[in-house]
């Protein structure tokens, strides 16, 4: 668990919370030991959607910090009641109006980023056409962009070049995958799973 994601105090009684081992758990959890209550700290979730069509990747410009002005993906937190496909398509809406089925969306990649206490999941979803989006007030700008047009020297995020790199690679040759691993303080570690029987 990261120290700055750690609770001081519990929200039932307000008393100071502190680590303690629980009968049946590995890690120590934060306990109350004012009213018994023990708090669980997990993970948040987020989503990101790219898009494709033929060898193009649709890339949208951030709007809003961190990393405004930048080149990223749309993506965002899973929120309570959905699905992480809902999540996926309500995200890509959010960001640029665009409207892709929930069932539409492919599992791509899931990371589990450690530092942050996050959990990654992206999703593809395959385009007739270049479709249209709008601006919002989460993205600037968009474009649909080969991978030699690509905003690379402009990517919001520098460490998930070598996944958009993945992509570009699965779209141009059609060999779709599933990417599972972790980054973490020691650097980024995937490993790719053919989809291919």
């Amino acid at each position: 668990m990261s120290a700055h994601k750690m609770m001081k105090y519990c929200c039932y009684c307000g008393a100071e919370l502190c680590l303690q081992q629980i009968a049946g758990d590995i890690q120590p959890r934060l306990w109350c030991g004012q009213c018994q209550h023990v708090h669980y700290q997990n993970p948040t979730i987020m989503v990101a959607a790219f898009l494709y069509c033929g060898d193009k990747l649709f890339w949208t410009q951030r709007g809003i910090e961190p990393c405004k002005g930048k080149w990223a993906f749309p993506a965002g937190f899973v929120e309570c009641g959905e699905s992480l496909q809902q999540a996926a398509a309500r995200e890509l809406e959010e960001e640029t109006g665009i409207q892709i089925k929930p069932s539409a969306m492919i599992p791509m990649s899931i990371s589990s980023i450690i530092p942050i206490d996050q959990a990654y999941m992206v999703f593809r979803s395959a385009c007739d056409t270049e479709l249209l989006a709008q601006t919002t007030e989460e993205t600037l700008d968009y474009g649909w962009f080969s991978r030699a047009d690509a905003p690379w020297d402009k990517m919001a995020h520098e460490d998930s070049k070598p996944l958009v790199e993945q992509v570009y690679s699965a779209i141009e040759n059609n060999d779709f995958f599933i990417r599972i691993g972790k980054m973490d303080l020691t650097g980024n570690c995937h490993q790719c799973y053919s989809l291919k029987p």
